[in-house]
């Protein structure tokens, strides 16, 4: 593989495409098809983005059922194999910035490039607690995932954090790997759909902590309890230990460490019909945008939308 080039040598073209999940794949196409010329970057230079880590069936997509989240990227590999040898470079984006009508992206790791227009595809990432303790017990006992890891857990007690469809529908994947499992919320306000939450209060496995609770620290446990808790319950400090935490309270954005500022909606993109930010030629799609369905369905036609409106925008159509 050829060293990147020095950060000097600065690289023009006509766009950018930052990010390689379904949205970022669609704009490749589309602009391939419409003749535009483009340089593309992904972090790890992979396709697929937050697919690595889904363990659960995709099952609507028009056209295609899928085991999980790693069989799609699968399929978008050997897509992306067929694009006349257009690949994403492995570069981590750091700024954008507008200036003298052209936007400048400069990467951690690879030459800077300057282009009319940019599409932003950078998708999103699993919100974490935030916690002393979380960073170390991630991957050892604390998970994102029921599905990927929840048999490692049958029979044991285990916790959950998370109100909304994940956090109740992981509760269930861990109820069906006969664990015990306690839910840690806030209050009872469940964003969790009806059906989930009615599934969870009937189920003699998972019981609900007293409200309100919220996980202060993670420690080390001993023995099978590997995981301690330090809890605020209403005010006072307790000690919960538990085999594993599952944390699913949502996702956030994955954005430029340094860029414009732009309107946003729960830190969410903001985009018109055209996927136009309010950045004059910045356009985003995908689930890095304030879409009302974070879906690979929405994300792949974003992406077209905003290839569409970059090469009006050039010129091309």
């Amino acid at each position: 593989m050829n060293a990147p080039k020095a950060q000097t040598d600065k690289v023009d073209t006509d766009c950018v495409i930052v990010g390689a999940g379904p949205a970022g794949i669609s704009a490749a196409k589309w602009l391939l098809s419409f003749g535009v010329p483009f340089r593309w970057f992904s972090t790890d230079g992979d396709v697929g983005g937050l697919l690595h880590r889904v363990s659960n069936a995709i099952h609507n997509y028009p056209g295609g059922h899928f085991g999980s989240g790693l069989d799609l990227v699968d399929a978008l590999r050997a897509d992306v194999a067929d694009l006349d040898d257009t690949s994403p470079v492995a570069a981590h984006v750091r700024q954008l910035r507008l200036s003298d009508g052209r936007w400048h992206a400069t990467f951690l790791d690879a030459a800077p490039v300057s282009a009319d227009s940019v599409i932003l595809a950078t998708g999103t990432r699993y919100r974490t607690l935030g916690v002393p303790g979380e960073d170390e017990a991630m991957g050892d006992c604390v998970s994102q995932s029921a599905t990927a890891d929840g048999e490692h857990y049958t029979g044991r007690t285990v916790a959950v954090v998370g109100g909304g469809d994940a956090g109740f529908e992981n509760a269930l994947r861990l109820a069906e790997h006969g664990c015990n499992v306690w839910m840690l919320l806030r209050n009872d306000q469940f964003k969790a759909r009806p059906h989930f939450v009615e599934r969870v209060e009937a189920n003699p496995n998972i019981e609900f902590y007293p409200f309100p609770t919220t996980v202060t620290e993670i420690r080390p446990g001993e023995g099978d309890d590997a995981c301690r808790l330090i809890l605020d319950v209403a005010g006072r400090r307790q000690l919960l230990d538990v085999a594993c935490l599952f944390v699913r309270i949502g996702v956030e954005p994955v954005l430029p460490a340094i860029m414009p500022s732009l309107e946003t909606s729960g830190g969410f993109v903001v985009v018109d019909s055209h996927q136009q930010t309010s950045a004059d030629g910045l356009f985003a799609a995908g689930d890095v945008t304030d879409c009302l369905l974070r879906s690979v369905a929405t994300a792949v036609g974003a992406g077209a939308t905003a290839a569409k409106a970059a090469a009006l925008r050039l010129g091309y159509l």
